[in-house]
């Protein structure tokens, strides 16, 4: 049934429906006193080298390029000030929103400004509302996000209906410069409808940001990449991908099958064999949805680069094979070059657009992807700094300090880090 709202009616609706709102004197927030999964030292790296560190490099590439520049403003009275160019950032923040939080203050430090649109299912619950808006209204007020900014109670799935009042929004607020995909579960689970589908979702804010863009953005999607919670259908389709770059290329076909089982001889039995639960699954997941993204890029002639990502488990304790994968795509935008296809100006085409091969990029950067728990057991010093990084910023927050003594606790001579860091958290599942 086609809506009778018009434009001011549907201004309200949105105005209701997102946060940060009026925080009522009677709300009462959560109380912070439980460490989860994304506070473990493996989150935090993710979130400072990965999605803070490609951020970072993205802003200074696009303020080189004059794509990000301040703007001159002139008010009535005709006095003039520079306007800081603005960061455009789709996310799911959780409801610690320390990825805002950290991308905020990057923007801050390159004379940025950060604006912030987020998509926040908990925040159904009324408790959990009221702690988004406390936390959303506080970042507002320190300057790490602009006024602008929101949050909307809803799950990132629902963009999937082409005519809700959501994808509408993100139609008049995009494009993104960054789009961060930060998921405990599946993007395509068994037994799920269309409209309850991540990678529905996922699709969308593809199209979108191709057909709005024109300069290059950031995605990032951290998923769980396990054989018993992913569509067999979509696992199929992704596999597709692969199999036909293997027909165009056949040292993408050598490198495929190297990379998915080096003792394979062709490339079907090596997609049979990562069918196998754990590291096989998660590596051919991760380069069949690459290729997928890489497929769609082209239809509007762009490209991406499969940029440093990594993987970790959430499986109980003793089992350390990796689950879940977080990765990190650079969408680069169509060479400005005009080819003249018959000869008639003596002018070469504009130089821009990417020089690699993407297939072969994506491949390399796949074989790349880092399991971040075995990093991390390897390395005792770098555990603690991030430990005391993320115990910093959950303070900020307002978490209890009791909470987090696991945090900053002396190691306890032949006792393994993560039990002993995270002593609740041994059957914990999640980001």
């Amino acid at each position: 049934m086609a809506s009778s709202e018009g434009p001011e009616d549907f201004g309200v609706e949105l105005a209701e429906d997102s946060l940060p709102a009026t925080v009522s004197t009677d709300a009462v927030p959560i109380r912070l006193n439980h460490l989860f999964p994304w506070h473990r030292p493996r989150k935090q790296k993710v979130r400072r080298d990965q999605w803070v560190g490609l951020a970072n490099t993205l802003v200074r590439k696009l303020k080189q390029q004059n794509v990000l520049a301040p703007k001159q403003m002139t008010l009535p009275d005709g006095s003039s000030f520079q306007q800081a160019p603005e960061i455009r950032y789709l996310t799911l923040p959780g409801l610690d929103y320390l990825d805002v939080r950290l991308i905020g203050e990057m923007c801050g430090d390159n004379d940025c400004k950060l604006e912030s649109v987020g998509f926040l299912s908990d925040a159904e619950d009324s408790a959990m509302m009221a702690r988004a808006r406390v936390r959303e209204t506080s970042l507002i007020q320190a300057g790490y996000i602009m006024d602008t900014s929101l949050t909307l109670p809803r799950s990132i799935e629902s963009i999937c209906n082409t005519t809700s009042g959501t994808l509408n929004e993100l139609k008049r607020r995009a494009p993104f410069h960054i789009i961060n995909i930060d998921a405990c579960g599946s993007i395509a689970p068994t037994r799920a409808t269309h409209s309850r589908r991540l990678i529905d979702a996922i699709f969308r804010l593809v199209e979108l940001q191709l057909g709005k863009a024109n300069h290059r953005w950031l995605l990032f999607v951290t998923v769980d990449a396990r054989d018993d919670n992913l569509d067999a259908d979509t696992f199929e389709a992704l596999c597709n991908a692969v199999r036909e770059n293997a027909k165009a290329n056949a040292d993408f076909e050598l490198g495929a099958i190297a990379f998915l089982n080096g003792e394979a001889t062709e490339l079907e039995g090596a997609i049979e064999s990562s069918k196998t639960d754990g590291r096989p699954f998660l590596n051919m997941f991760s380069l069949g949805f690459a290729k997928w993204l890489l497929h769609l890029a082209e239809v509007k002639q762009w490209s991406i680069k499969l940029k440093r990502s990594h993987c970790y488990s959430t499986r109980p304790t003793e089992d350390a094979s990796p689950s879940m994968v977080s990765l990190a795509f650079e969408f680069l935008p169509p060479p400005v070059g005009l080819v003249d296809p018959h000869s008639v100006s003596r002018q070469k085409p504009s130089p821009g657009g990417s020089t690699n091969n993407p297939s072969m990029q994506i491949l390399e950067g796949a074989s790349q992807i880092d399991d971040l728990d075995a990093l991390l057991e390897a390395d005792a010093e770098l555990s603690v700094e991030l430990n005391a990084a993320t115990h910093s910023l959950l303070i900020e927050a307002g978490y209890e300090i009791d909470t987090l003594s696991p945090l900053v606790a002396e190691a306890v001579a032949g006792q393994a880090t993560p039990p002993h860091r995270f002593p609740d958290l041994l059957q914990a599942k999640g980001a």
